[in-house]
Parts: C-alpha cells; sequence; structure tokens
C-alpha cells in the first residue's frame, strides 16, 4: 500500500512539473559576441531549465519581422547593421502543452578600437617608429570606444570602462573615465590578452575590445659621435669599423630597453675592450676610444645591459674597431 500511495505522489509531481508555468524570467536569451561590431554576424540562443525548448516551436524575429520559426530552433543567426543601428531580437516560444513565452534583447552594435604603447621602453631622441616592449615591460593600452546613439556619438570621455587582464578583473583601474589600462610583463607569460568593456551611464549602450600583447628582444645598435655632425643614425656601426689616430666616440643605443630612463640606477652599462673591463662613462652608454701613437691591430668592444630589477633583462652586443 505504502509503494502506491509513493507511486501516485511521483506521478502527480511529474505532472504538476510538466504543466508548470513558465515564466519570461525562467528563459535567458544571450547573444555571441556579446558586444557585437558594426555589420558583424551574431548568433542569438535560448535556454531554460523549465520547459524542453527541443519540443517547442520557436519563433525569431528582428525588430517586429518574424525571420524563421521551427521546432527546436534555439539559434539563430543574423547580421548587424552600421554603427548605432540597434536589433530587436525577439524569441517567442510555444511549448508543447500551449504556453507562450517571449523574451527579447535589444542590441546595438559598437567598436572599440584598442591602440597600445610601451610605456616606460627606450628609443633614441627623434626615432619615428613605434616603441615596442620587452619581456619584464610596462604596456599602456588605451581604448578608443565608437558608441553611437539616439542622441549622438558618445564622448569617450562620459563612460565607464571595465578592464580584464588575462581573465582577471582589474576593478582599481575600472571606472568612468577610465579609458587606459597601463600592465607589467611577467617573465612567466607568453603574452598578455586585454579585454575592456565600454558602457553608457544607464548600461544600455556597451561596447567590447580585446587584444593580445606581444614583446619583443630589445637591441643594442652602435652610432658614432661624429665631433661636425652629431649622431650619425644613419649609419649602424658593426665590425671592422676603422679608427683613424685621433680615435672616436660610439654611442649605444638599446632599443625597446626599460626603463626609458637609460640613466636610471637601475641600468648597469659594462664595457669591456679586449677582455678588459673599463670603468663606467658619463653618459653610461658613450665610449670614447683612441689608439696609442704608432700602436695598430684590432679591439673588440663588447657592452653588456642589465637591469638590476628584473630576472630577464639582460643585452648583450660587441663589435671589432682597427686601428
Amino acid at each position: 500500500m505504502r509503494n502506491k500511495v509513493l507511486i501516485l505522489i511521483f506521478f502527480m509531481l511529474f505532472a504538476f512539473i510538466a504543466h508548470a508555468d513558465v515564466h519570461e524570467s525562467d528563459v535567458i536569451l544571450s547573444t555571441s559576441p556579446k558586444y557585437p561590431n558594426p555589420n558583424q554576424n551574431v548568433t542569438a540562443t535560448i535556454s531554460t531549465n523549465a520547459t524542453d525548448l527541443n519540443k517547442a516551436n520557436i519563433h525569431w524575429s528582428i525588430n517586429g519581422k518574424e525571420f524563421i520559426v521551427g521546432v527546436g530552433k534555439k539559434n539563430f543567426s543574423f547580421d548587424m547593421g552600421g554603427v548605432g543601428e540597434s536589433l530587436t531580437i525577439q524569441a517567442r516560444i510555444d511549448t508543447i502543452d500551449g504556453q507562450s513565452i517571449v523574451k527579447n534583447i535589444l542590441t546595438t552594435p559598437a567598436e572599440v578600437d584598442m591602440l597600445w604603447e610601451g610605456d616606460d621602453s627606450y628609443s633614441p631622441p627623434f626615432y619615428k617608429g613605434k616603441t615596442l616592449v620587452p619581456e619584464e615591460g610596462t604596456f599602456k593600452v588605451v581604448a578608443m570606444p565608437n558608441l553611437t546613439t539616439k542622441y549622438g556619438h558618445m564622448n569617450p570621455e562620459n563612460l565607464s570602462y571595465s578592464w580584464i587582464l588575462d581573465s582577471k578583473s582589474q576593478p582599481s583601474d575600472s571606472g568612468w573615465g577610465k579609458n587606459y589600462l597601463i600592465l607589467k610583463n611577467s617573465y612567466l607569460d607568453d603574452n598578455n590578452i586585454v579585454e575592456v568593456t565600454a558602457s553608457d551611464i544607464s548600461g544600455s549602450t556597451n561596447a567590447g575590445g580585446k587584444i593580445t600583447l606581444n614583446t619583443v628582444n630589445p637591441e643594442i645598435y652602435f652610432y658614432k659621435n661624429d665631433p661636425k655632425f652629431g649622431i650619425l643614425y644613419n649609419n649602424i656601426v658593426g665590425n671592422g669599423f676603422n679608427l683613424d689616430t685621433g680615435g672616436a666616440t660610439f654611442i649605444a643605443e638599446p632599443y625597446f630597453f626599460s626603463p626609458k630612463n637609460i640613466d636610471s640606477p637601475n641600468l648597469n652599462f659594462n664595457w669591456i675592450i679586449n677582455g678588459s673591463q673599463t670603468s663606467t662613462p658619463t653618459p653610461k652608454n658613450v665610449l670614447s676610444i683612441k689608439p696609442n701613437p704608432n700602436e695598430s691591430g684590432t679591439a673588440k668592444i663588447r657592452l653588456t645591459i642589465t637591469n638590476i630589477k628584473t630576472l630577464s633583462q639582460t643585452l648583450t652586443k660587441e663589435f671589432n674597431v682597427n686601428f
């Protein structure tokens, strides 16, 4: 008798669950990507544990116009319009037991350009290229959002920014008007992945961006400092440089080494000539040599630069001079 009662209760519960009301809050309607770019292909998806969507008749509409309908159609792909062209995506679910649930989501295409630069990397004066970042160096990433609403283009300074670094949120660097992130690379990282979400004060207009940052190997280049013309940046000094009797002054430029202040006490410059260490010159990256009268031969000049505050930043370069 007890078993019969339990069986009866089970079927009553099953019948109740099978015919329980499904509410709009029970259904999740999402898009991938979450923050689409203009003209990007997007997939909308519905999910719920409150009813069997595989048996439901699902209608998909954009701005009130029905595009697709079918049993178990849990996904719907569509193309976004231009910047600021909002689309209202609607999913109407007709369940097997006769209920109808409507779910809407508003999508507005926007984009965020991600710009970066070396925040503390060295490059010579008047260098026209982009300053790159070495291992254990520092990046500065700037978000440049392009958000447009019915009121017009939004000022990037009037947006809130949420930063994520290597899948970890950065709350202290996020907030109103904080459109840049400064980060230091670790010698353990192959690269760094930075993500940002920019949103208006209501949170209804959002845009996301993502960028992968890679470090480079710094390089030392030597140049001659000519008494008349100054530093000859158009001619790199290499092996076989010929000294005249008056000698020469060489400038060592450690491209993309850090910090960018090469006079920093954290940087050691170790000059070695023919195996013998010389006293550190002033400035540290300038070496003047002059052969003794009536001597001839070859001198090997070697420079090692070390950032004593890092584990990996050591750089060595050498060249030969003939006299």
